[in-house]
């Protein structure tokens, strides 16, 4: 051999190959070994061949150099190959693209078999996939046994998609007294779901066999035992070529993960486009040499590696070019479309990549091969979402299933908004649970997707569901608050369950849960949990160099020091992922050392920077947690007996007047304890044992001084959340969703202490901070404790408590929809504040105004605009006049509600460029007072004016604006009601397809708050665009069935009236009479009754064309005379009307009033000569001619042609003019 080496040339094997040597050596140099002997060579000489074939094998021939360059440079490349004689030739056959690689990566973990990441050269191999575009398609063994091997080929092949390359990634050994390499898969006896699985070596002939019998044309090996001669071992790539596999890529040497991505991308795009496999090797190694930086390391800065020569090839006598025939290829950016479609909406990666937990990504696909689910568990910050969302991400791109979706349940937390976002990932953006005729089709549509494509479905943060850990009477019992809390979460974790289990039994679909907690069955399996622990040390340290590596170039040596620091520095946050990820902004700019000294700092820091972040574990045993505790930080600790599960450091502070730095020592040294999360806003979330553990412990006399001080100090809290929820809602809201536990239980506390009137005055703070937060059970409770406290003051009593407790029963029954009920309390609680006088306690001048407010919001829900204006106008002065007395009361920004509510009223009127100018005071005085979501509520508003004005531009940036401002407040549903505004200014300018795009928008949102009524309203809305604008009728019966259905659920009787009269209204159009007919006929069931907000007229109406439609004439004219009648009764009762003949009737009246009978005749004469008049107008210019004429009969109602609004309109004016004897 060495004489063969020296033939070649000089020195170093370079000179032979001058210009001779390259004539000579043409495009290929290849290295044949032939290893037989003659027969009857004695075993010792057999071996000794071998081991030399082998070491001539495994030198390295691609470092060949012929003093300016390598064999593989230069533009006549030389391609290096090492051949064996083929004892089992086959012929090459001829494919096409794309080209199917079965990925094999075996992770034993043995005795003989240590533990590799089970992605460390799938991954790089998936993405030099990705980037192919389609032209590879690649499939993971599982489980990657032989007997799995071999059914996995057969399937392939009988479903004519055979594959054409093995690519192996694992381990190899020899067998030095039997002579032979073999690879190791895992065993197929040892498939257990956890824990370490056994190997079970995989001959090469063995393998080489059954790949020759499938027609594997190619074997590409990254495993560096097998790919390496070393000493007499033969290698598995050698045995492969032998057993008939026609070419074999091996690693000669591990190789870095980069270096793997790019040579494996280049290879595999040069063989998709025909070339042959030494030239595809050609294409790799050139990739390699040309490009030698191979990323960034922690220290050193870009790194530069020359590995080109480490992919070796082995190969028969042919070169065979393997694909001939290539399709056309997709674009990249239809590829990455279609992955990201794929993905659903899972989180993206984070900024710092994903780093570690390879064990347990290996540990879920192992339980979901043989599970339906799995529950990953942790505490907050260990990296739960990352991990699933990781996972799911990798399932969707190793193609090992088709699709993934993501539903984080902080966000999404009842089960039909879970429904609604898991049905617009799989089934489009325009699905929507609210368009469905039932839950159960919407259900049952999701499910006949699951069924077609295998899904990984994502349900993230179940802890924010599940029941949270209520505070316990001391001897174990649950207080009424308590109750209604549990159950309110209960049932909607509940639901979202039993959704979960009944999508987990559609075909191959498997579902991944986080949680902080364990869930209730059915989803209670120990064998399907995976409990999360912290970073291992090793995956920490990369986390932290992830996050320094582009600022730590040069540092050469000094990165051993500075690897000494950050492992410090892991420790001292005990591996915490979240907390090293937050810590990377101050790590870049203080380096390790600095940051470890100034922690504690840098947590505090991350709070106010980024709300929202949970740092460290919690324990398990509460007992042993607290015995870490110094011995003052365990009796401090002690006042946490009177909370209930949940602690605002601030309000600690406040309550035993620690100083500050004491205070957070103790919540640091919980959180680090495990007894406490970090949660926004200087908030903890304690361990669910913990307050009933310490409350135990109390003696009662210090537990009744504790819980004094602890009602005291809530009840202040309280005032502060009421105080900044008319500043900042997002902020207001996500306190009192964290202080829930603490706030039903200081109503507990309250109400125990008979103390009626503080009952009251807590009851309404609770009232406006629960009424947004879709609580119907809390707020229930709330106001059973306001009533049963109303009662015990009993009437007579007279006071600001009182005066509280009837303004937010006069709210609840508005809400309701009760609006003539709520009027007449208005008005009698307004005739109450003001005969009491604003001296009547102190406050009284407050409520006084509040009263008037109260009375003019009514009236305009009443649809009474104009008299609403006098007591919200009264009211604005009213408040002027308090805040000019007690400055910072709050009566200045009441004064601008008022402004805007006035606003609203002139809107009603048609007074609209007055309206615009009042929503523009409204606004001003909103930004002077820095009142943004005041600021943004008139802004709407104006978008409303616009809209009614025509000028829709305007419409559209106003509302806009007010999307802009409700999104950076966090209020979603009232970012729905402004995407179906913008919608409405759509609809009305003509623009069908935004409107809808719109509405589906608002829809979403609605159905992820699960706001009921504000789906209805927009499934009506739609049904409006669809009927009125985009000509599919169809879709709006569909829709308005819908919008009915759901007040239905709401027992919103009214709404439901409106629907249905839309829903008939259509059907009549279509047709179907008889359906529109029981359609009418219910709406006039469920507004009978009801007050004129209900607008009864309407339906007798649409039933008045109905039976015009069905050649029912004696029936239209009774029903149109019903309309009439109802419409005249409320035009009576003071009720407004803007539309139709109104104005003009009421000009006529106000001429012949005044005598001008001469200006009245002259005016309608002019109408009555309109060209192209709209049809309403001839027959009411008609009657009021008669009118003018002095016709005074009722009988001019009944004219020809006369809407029943105007014949009401006409009656009217009879009555006026005869009230006035004219």
């Amino acid at each position: 051999m060495l004489k063969s080496w020296a033939a070649l040339g000089g020195s170093g094997g370079t000179g032979g190959l001058g210009s001779a040597g390259k004539g000579r050596l043409a495009r290929r140099f290849s290295v044949e070994v032939d290893t037989a002997v003659d027969p009857g060579t004695p075993s010792e000489q057999t071996l000794l061949a071998r081991e030399a074939g082998t070491l001539l094998l495994g030198m390295p021939w691609e470092l060949l150099h012929d003093g300016q360059s390598f064999l593989f440079q230069g533009a006549e490349p030389i391609r290096v190959r090492r051949r064996l004689p083929n004892e089992h030739p086959a012929p090459v056959a001829i494919l096409a693209t794309p080209i199917r690689v079965l990925l094999a990566s075996p992770r034993p973990e043995d005795e003989a078999c240590g533990y590799l990441d089970h992605r460390a050269s799938a991954e790089p191999l998936v993405e030099a996939m990705e980037a192919l575009a389609g032209q590879v398609e690649l499939r993971l063994l599982a489980p990657p046994t032989l007997p799995a091997l071999r059914d996995e080929l057969e399937r392939a092949a009988r479903a004519g998609e055979p594959y054409h390359v093995l690519h192996f990634d694992g381990h190899g050994v020899y067998d030095r007294h039997a002579g032979l390499g073999a690879l190791c898969f895992e065993d197929p006896e040892d498939l257990r779901p956890r824990g370490r699985r056994r190997h079970a070596n995989v001959p090469s002939p063995e393998l080489g066999a059954l790949l020759r019998e499938y027609g594997i044309a190619l074997v590409f090996l990254e495993a560096c035992q097998s790919a390496q001669a070393e000493s007499a071992n033969e290698s598995v790539a050698s045995a492969l070529l032998k057993t008939g596999v026609g070419s074999v890529v091996a690693m000669s040497h591990s190789v870095l993960v980069e270096t793997s991505r790019r040579f494996v991308e280049a290879f595999y795009r040069a063989l998709s486009r025909g070339e042959r496999v030494g030239s595809a090797m050609l294409a790799g190694q050139r990739e390699l040499k040309d490009k030698p930086a191979r990323g960034r390391v922690f220290g050193v800065g870009e790194f530069h590696l020359h590995d080109w020569f480490v992919p070796v090839l082995y190969q028969d006598r042919d070169d065979p070019q393997l694909f001939r025939r290539t399709p056309s290829r997709q674009t990249l950016a239809d590829w990455r479309t279609r992955l990201a479609k794929r993905l659903g909406e899972l989180p993206e990666p984070p900024a710092h990549g994903f780093v570690g937990r390879s064990r347990e990504l290996l540990e879920l696909e192992r339980l979901l091969a043989s599970e339906r689910y799995a529950v990953v568990r942790g505490q907050g910050g260990e990296g739960k979402t990352a991990l699933a969302s990781e996972f799911a991400r990798w399932r969707v791109r190793s193609r090992q299933v088709q699709r993934a979706a993501f539903v984080s349940l902080e966000t999404h937390g009842d089960a039909a908004a879970v429904l609604d976002e898991l049905g617009r990932q799989l089934l489009g953006k325009g699905f929507s649970v609210a368009t469905q005729p039932s839950l159960e089709a919407a259900v049952m549509a999701v499910e006949r997707e699951l069924r077609e494509q295998t899904t990984l479905l994502v349900l993230d943060n179940l802890e924010s569901v599940l029941a949270p850990p209520f505070a316990f009477t001391v001897d174990g019992g649950h207080t009424p608050g308590d109750s209604a809390l549990a159950a309110d979460e209960r049932e909607r974790a509940g639901e979202i369950l039993q959704l979960a289990a009944r999508l987990l039994a559609c075909s191959e679909t498997r579902l991944i849960f986080t949680s902080r907690e364990a869930l209730p069955a059915p989803f209670a399996g120990e064998r399907q949990r995976l409990e999360l622990d912290r970073l291992s040390r090793f995956d920490a340290v990369q986390l932290v160099e992830r996050a320094l590596g582009l600022d730590a170039a040069g540092m050469g040596h000094a990165a051993e020091a500075q690897r000494g620091k950050i492992e410090s520095l892991v420790d001292a946050v005990h591996g915490h992922a979240r907390t090293l990820a937050l810590l990377a902004p101050a790590l870049r700019e203080r380096g390790p050392a600095a940051t470890q000294a100034e922690l504690v700092a840098l947590i505090a820091d991350m709070e106010w920077r980024f709300p929202g972040q949970r740092e460290h574990s919690l324990l398990a045993s509460v007992e042993l947690s607290l015995r870490r505790l110094p011995p003052e930080l365990r009796q401090r600790a002690s006042v946490l007996g009177v909370f209930h599960g949940a602690v605002d450091l601030n309000l600690l502070r406040h309550m035993t007047g620690w100083p500050a730095d004491e205070v957070q020592e103790l919540g640091e040294a919980l959180v680090a304890t495990g007894l406490a999360s970090s949660e926004p806003y200087h908030h903890l979330r304690l361990n669910p044992a913990l307050c009933p553990y310490l409350a135990a412990q109390l003696e009662p006399a210090a537990r009744a001084v504790l819980s004094e001080q602890w009602c005291e100090a809530m009840r202040q809290y309280a005032g502060f959340l009421e105080r900044k929820a008319a500043r900042n809602s997002t902020l207001a809201a996500a306190l009192t969703r964290m202080e829930l536990p603490n706030l039903m239980g200081l109503l507990e506390c309250v109400e125990h202490a008979g103390d009626p009137a503080a009952t009251i005055a807590l009851t309404t703070m609770l009232h406006g901070l629960l009424q947004f937060l879709n609580r119907p059970r809390l707020l229930a409770r709330v106001a059973q404790a306001r009533d049963s406290a109303s009662r015990t003051l009993g009437e007579a009593a007279w006071g600001h408590a009182p005066f509280e407790a009837e303004r937010t029963r006069i709210e609840q029954i508005l809400a309701a929809g009760r609006v003539d009920a709520a009027l007449a309390a208005a008005q009698q609680l307004h005739a109450r504040a003001l005969a009491a006088g604003e001296a009547a306690y102190a406050g009284a001048d407050y409520d006084l105004a509040g009263a008037c407010w109260l009375l003019g919001r009514v009236l305009q829900k009443a649809v009474r605009a104009g008299a609403a204006l006098p007591p919200l106008e009264e009211a604005r002065r009213r408040f002027e006049d308090v805040e000019a007395r007690e400055p910072g009361c709050g009566a200045a920004d009441m004064a601008v509600v008022c402004i805007s509510e006035r606003a609203n009223c002139l809107r009603d009127l048609g007074r609209l460029d007055e309206a615009a100018r009042v929503y523009g005071q409204a606004i001003s005085l909103a930004e002077q007072r820095h009142n943004e979501r005041s600021v943004a509520v008139s802004k709407s508003r104006l978008g409303t004016v616009r809209l009614q004005q025509r000028r829709f531009p305007e419409a559209l940036a106003a509302w806009r604006d007010a999307r802009e401002r409700f999104e950076a407040l966090g209020e979603a549903v009232t970012v729905a009601v402004a995407w179906h505004q913008i919608g409405m200014v759509h609809q009305h300018a003509g623009h069908g397809n935004d409107a809808e795009d719109a509405y589906r928008q608002s829809l979403a949102i609605r159905v992820q708050c699960n706001d009921v009524a504000g789906q209805a309203a927009t499934l009506l809305q739609l049904g409006n665009l669809y009927d009125d604008i985009l000509g599919r009728p169809e879709d709006a019966v569909t829709h308005y069935r819908q919008a009915a259905e759901r007040r239905v659920a709401l027992r919103d009787v009214a709404n439901e009236g409106h629907a249905r009269n839309n829903l008939a209204n259509t059907l009549r159009c279509l047709g179907r009479i008889q359906e529109a007919r029981r359609e009418i006929e219910r709406a006039i069931e469920c507004k009978r009754g009801l007050d004129y907000a209900a607008e009864p007229w309407t339906s007798w109406a649409i039933l008045a064309e109905i039976e015009n439609a069905d050649g029912r004439a004696s029936e239209a004219h009774q029903a149109g005379r019903q309309a009439r009648e109802a419409f005249l009764a409320y035009r009576r009762n003071g009720g407004e009307n803007h539309i139709g003949g109104a104005p003009l009737a009421a000009e006529i009246n106000r001429l012949l009033l005044a005598g001008d009978r001469g200006s009245a005749g002259a005016g309608l004469a002019q109408l009555a000569g309109v060209a192209n008049p709209p049809a309403w107008l001839p027959p009411f210019v008609t009657a009021l001619q008669a009118v003018v004429a002095g016709e005074r009969r009722a009988s001019l109602a009944d004219t020809p042609g006369l809407a029943y609004h105007n014949a009401a309109e006409i009656l009217l004016l009879l009555d006026r003019l005869a009230a006035a004897s004219r």
